[in-house]
């Protein structure tokens, strides 16, 4: 055999060996739905994560003011809570986890399952604390600092501070999605998946039983009808 001939034998094998490797890439690659929903829950979890560090960069130092009043020193843990420690648990660890996902989509429930404490202390924080108290604090401390209006933004901190629960309840829609697209053949994954979506669901109503009560006990009695 010439080397012609032998060079171009090397070539048709590796041209089949490169067919078939491709063919195992494709099969081995997630369905094209669950890699959009997990791909979504990264890009929102990025947008989430800038949210955050941007309430820490703009609204923090407004804290430490010379000429803040009197009633607001010492109250960033009243109103920003645990804030800071959530921006560093999500940027640090659960992006990072969620990116690692996006050729494995139904490996995001463990990501859940794994982080179930530092995932729900946002909630836990928020609705430990009487609302009304935060409520009346937040409102002192934008009237005082104008820091919205300085900075052109469309939102206020209030809205700002909604967002570690907001972010929950994208988390249940996008689980949901996942559920609905993971097989009855897939059983294990499937399991998985329906108990962090069981866990984040659960959270969720535990906030909102508490934020009733405190609706309940912050009602003036005074102005309901006569019977």
């Amino acid at each position: 055999m010439g080397t012609e001939d032998h060079t171009d034998m090397l070539r048709q094998s590796s041209l089949s060996l490169h067919g078939k490797l491709t063919s195992l890439t494709v099969l081995s690659l997630p369905p094209r739905k669950l890699r959009h929903i997990v791909d979504e829950m990264v890009t929102t979890e990025r947008e989430y994560v800038r949210s955050l560090r941007y309430i820490i960069e703009h609204y923090f130092p407004e804290m430490e003011r010379g000429d803040l009043p009197q009633d607001l020193r010492g109250k960033r843990s009243v109103i920003f809570g645990n804030l800071e420690k959530l921006m560093d648990f999500h940027s640090q660890y659960f992006l990072k986890e969620l990116e690692s996902c996006c050729n494995h989509p139904l490996r995001v429930a463990h990501c859940f399952l794994r982080h179930v404490r530092d995932l729900f202390i946002p909630l836990t924080t928020c609705f430990n604390i009487p609302r009304g108290n935060v409520t009346t604090e937040i409102t002192y401390y934008q009237s005082h600092t104008n820091k919205q209006l300085e900075l052109g933004d469309k939102m206020d901190l209030a809205s700002y501070l909604l967002k570690p629960i907001q972010r929950m309840s994208k988390y249940a829609l996008l689980l949901k999605d996942l559920i609905k697209e993971v097989s009855e053949a897939q059983e294990t994954e499937l399991g998985y998946l329906q108990a962090a979506a069981e866990m984040v669901k659960f959270q969720l109503r535990h906030g909102n039983d508490l934020l009733a009560m405190d609706a309940i006990r912050d009602c003036d009695v005074s102005d309901a009808p006569s019977a």
